[in-house]
């Protein structure tokens, strides 16, 4: 599922745990791993929309178990 239905997903989801964020605070034990993935979710799928459009040879640029990855 790609196109503007699946990138507003992304972005309801970045935008929720970015306010779970600011709810637990810094000081949370989670805290930490809730910012990593948080910039990692976005940066991933705006690599993967890089990929499909400079002509990426496959249509998941993240596949590692594959022969040619």
């Amino acid at each position: 599922m790609t196109g503007p239905t699946m990138e507003n997903q992304v972005r309801a989801a970045l935008d929720k745990a970015w306010e779970e964020m600011i709810f637990i605070g810094p000081d949370h034990p989670y805290y930490p791993l809730l910012a990593e993935l948080v910039s990692a979710v976005g940066k991933s799928w705006q690599q993967g929309y890089d990929h499909g459009r400079h002509g990426g040879q496959h249509v998941n640029p993240y596949v590692w178990n594959s022969q040619g990855g």
